[in-house]
């Protein structure tokens, strides 16, 4: 994993509001206080934005979480092209699957903290193994999702999906209201996720100001019309029931 030079990091404790607490909620309630999450201090990893994290095809070691900022499931291409074929938020776990390797590269968005939930101090490893295998699922069902996407809708049909669906998985972890969040996502960015070119990004951006569907002020996202954009991009109702914001 590539991490910034320099002294490591200070040791970091895990709290309730915390977005890793709040994913393993989600994905087994209670195993936190099973596994001690809060008793523990963890020795973070920090990668800069832009950074490869792991590589496709390096084995996992460890069950590393995004504590903090935003990375993403990348393939790239022999032209310089790039496809993002999945948005990691803060809480989700990076492995798929511990005796595995990784099925893409994951590389950093943003600025991210990464804590290893893995380690001699579990009682019962299994418990790990049913939260990835939970994970799994959840990441099943985007990948899905965003080949829907790409395949049938339309850009501002696909804007709109990836945007109520970013939303949702951030409610989830306390960082969202029903209305608004921070993307912190270049256009460049949402570009190579919804396979638009730069240019038809900002004109779509521009459309859904228009249409008062949406406000963007620098990493501040305001659906104005949450409704018409799930009726827009046939967005089901979440499962999740929501988080209260931080």
């Amino acid at each position: 994993m590539s991490m910034t030079p320099g002294p490591p990091p200070p040791r970091v404790t895990i709290d309730r509001s915390d977005p890793v607490h709040r994913r393993l909620e989600q994905l087994s309630p209670g195993l936190a206080a099973t596994i001690g999450l809060h008793s523990r201090r963890y020795s973070p990893r920090i990668v800069r934005s832009r950074r490869e994290i792991v590589h496709d095809g390096e084995p996992v070691s460890g069950v590393w979480a995004l504590r903090a900022g935003w990375a993403a499931l990348v393939r790239h291409f022999a032209d310089g092209r790039r496809q993002i074929e999945h948005v990691l938020l803060p809480g989700d776990p990076l492995p798929l699957e511990r005796e595995a390797t990784y099925p893409a590269t994951i590389v950093a968005l943003t600025p991210v903290t990464l804590i290893d939930l893995d380690g001699p101090w579990l009682s019962d490893p299994a418990l790990l193994d049913d939260v990835l295998r939970r994970h799994t699922m959840a990441t099943v069902h985007h990948l899905l999702d965003a080949t829907a996407r790409l395949g049938r809708q339309v850009a501002i049909e696909r804007f709109a999906h990836l945007l109520l669906e970013l939303r949702d998985r951030l409610r989830g972890v306390g960082l969202a209201t029903d209305t608004h969040f921070r993307m912190p996502l270049t256009q460049e960015m949402l570009a190579d996720t919804l396979g638009l070119t730069s240019v038809h990004v900002n004109r779509t951006l521009q459309m859904m100001r228009q249409q008062q569907l949406i406000e963007l002020e620098g990493r501040e996202v305001t659906l104005l019309q949450p409704g018409e954009l799930a009726r827009m991009a046939d967005y089901p109702s979440p499962a999740v029931p929501p988080v209260a914001m931080r």
